[in-house]
């Protein structure tokens, strides 16, 4: 009974630490909206932070807590991230028309003061740094303090698609916005599908760079572009 009352406060923590997490990086996006590097800083701040506070509040160990095991990519993973990039680049191509690229290129430049100079540099973070601390964040620390399952699946790809949303609101049209919510949701099970089907929070991380790759392609072709 003890034991029970301990996981499900943990878990409650865990939920809680979650959810402000994502709210505290909203007011960062929306209210403080510093540079990129500046916002990045404070990403890892709130997201590590987070994780770090939950694994003394509860004795468990970050690299357990995480799901961190390093192993070799199988070809039904290369698979996978092949096909994390080709349907980011297929999703484009089939809605570029009903997003506003000048937009998000104003945005961009506006929000994250990118430059010709930075942009590349920026889009390298994102693939590699950004993927991992996301990755570690809802796929690792969400769903593994929440004792894995459905609602713990669930309640990570809900959280990972309104943060990814309140950094693209204005880009698109509501219809679309729409979409996006549910198409970030069905990234975010899928990476944890893949996450559980290979043991390890690597696989997820390497599926979900190849998808910020596809993203920053895009971007890439549309700055120099325009």
């Amino acid at each position: 009974m003890y034991n029970e009352t301990m996981k499900k406060n943990e878990r409650t923590l865990a939920a809680i630490m979650a959810i402000a997490a994502v709210i505290l990086m909203y007011v960062v996006e929306k209210v403080l909206r510093p540079g990129y590097l500046v916002k990045s800083l404070l990403k890892a701040a709130v997201f590590g932070g987070m994780m770090i506070l939950f694994s003394i509040f509860t004795g468990q160990k970050l690299k357990k807590l995480l799901n961190l095991e390093w192993k070799l990519p199988s070809r039904k993973l290369i698979l996978f991230m092949a096909f994390a990039y080709a349907v980011i680049i297929t999703g484009f191509l089939l809605f570029r028309n009903m997003i506003d690229l000048s937009q998000v290129k104003a945005n961009l430049i506006e929000k994250e003061h990118l430059t010709r100079s930075n942009f590349l540099w920026v889009f390298a973070y994102i693939t590699v740094c950004n993927s991992f601390l996301e990755e570690s964040f809802f796929r690792g620390f969400i769903t593994n303090a929440l004792g894995k399952g459905l609602p713990a699946y669930l309640f990570s790809a809900f959280l990972f698609a309104i943060y990814h949303i309140s950094i693209m609101s204005g880009w698109f049209s509501p219809l679309i916005m729409v979409i996006a919510i549910a198409g970030l949701m069905g990234a975010g099970l899928f990476m944890q599908y893949v996450c559980e089907k290979n043991g390890t929070l690597l696989a997820s991380w390497l599926v979900h760079g190849c998808a910020n790759l596809a993203i920053n392609t895009i971007g890439t072709i549309m700055f120099l572009s325009m």
